[in-house]
């Protein structure tokens, strides 16, 4: 294992530079919300932000926003929210929920498909929202400080930005870069009409010590008359280490006020599970 180590550490010296792409929710077409709505069925990351932003009215803008997991909650408890996100599908389902809403609701949200790397983002907003380890759909780290810089260019000063990463300090953890395909990943599910979607993984190269993997990703839906569609594509992934994102927050701009190790606002330490900052752009 230690001779992997080392190709893969080569390797990265002549990886071309990687952008993920939304294959990952688009690769499904519209069956996306229905799959996303089963993996992702927390809540306790929408009932801290709620209590951190208040009862005032304010101007919030989610990057990486879906469907409306976060944002749509927001809006009904009053306040403006923007979304953006890449995902055609996601943004879909976010106007066919939405018209479901009573007028007071839909009339607080706003979104646009957009690259949150290569388009510009709005400004003039209270709070910024990088929830739900968003941060591991940026392929590299300096994608994911140009994300904090852009936050902060989005806020008014005083404004906050609340990021919630999953906590994973040193090398990059072994299970990231176990050989083998890995079967029942996102997107994996049976969908209502019967549909069956089939994810799958594989790791393809790995740089241990800079904490970067790629994988080889593959999306396969099956309908209910046997027809079958495969998509695959390649990703990579940097999971941000809490003394990068700690630095990239304070680099620009912004103080630290709490870090959390949960959404449950307990303590950090080395051994959370989370870290959850709550930071004040000066």
């Amino acid at each position: 294992m230690r001779g992997d180590r080392v190709l893969a550490t080569q390797s990265a010296t002549r990886a071309e530079p990687a952008v993920n792409k939304p294959e990952k929710y688009d690769a499904i077409g519209g069956y996306i919300a229905e799959i996303y709505d089963r993996a992702e069925t927390q809540r306790d990351d929408v009932a801290l932000i709620l209590s951190l932003i208040g009862d005032r009215d304010r101007r919030v803008l989610e990057p990486f926003c879906g469907h409306g997991r976060i944002l749509i909650p927001l809006a009904e408890a009053g306040h403006t929210v923007m979304g953006m996100d890449c995902s055609a599908y996601l943004l879909r389902s976010l106007e066919d929920r939405l018209r479901r809403l009573p007028a007071r609701v839909r009339s607080r949200v706003s979104f646009r498909q957009s690259d949150v790397i290569a388009d510009e983002w709005p400004h003039g907003f209270d709070v910024v929202l990088l929830g739900a380890n968003c941060m591991y759909e940026l392929a590299t780290p300096d994608e994911q400080e140009l994300c904090i810089q852009a936050a902060a260019g989005a806020l008014d000063h005083g404004g906050y930005l609340f990021l919630d990463s999953d906590h994973m300090e040193g090398g990059l953890d072994p299970s990231w870069w176990r050989p083998g395909v890995r079967h029942g990943v996102f997107p994996t599910g049976t969908c209502a009409d019967g549909t069956e979607i089939r994810g799958t993984t594989k790791t393809i190269w790995f740089d241990e010590a800079q904490r970067l993997v790629r994988f080889r990703r593959t999306a396969t839906v099956v309908t209910t008359d046997g027809r079958t569609h495969e998509t695959e594509w390649i990703e990579q992934c940097h999971p941000p280490s809490t003394e990068e994102m700690s630095g990239w927050l304070q680099k620009h701009g912004f103080v630290i006020e709490e870090l959390w190790g949960s959404r449950h606002r307990e303590p950090y330490n080395h051994d959370s599970d989370r870290a959850v900052f709550w930071a004040r752009r000066q």
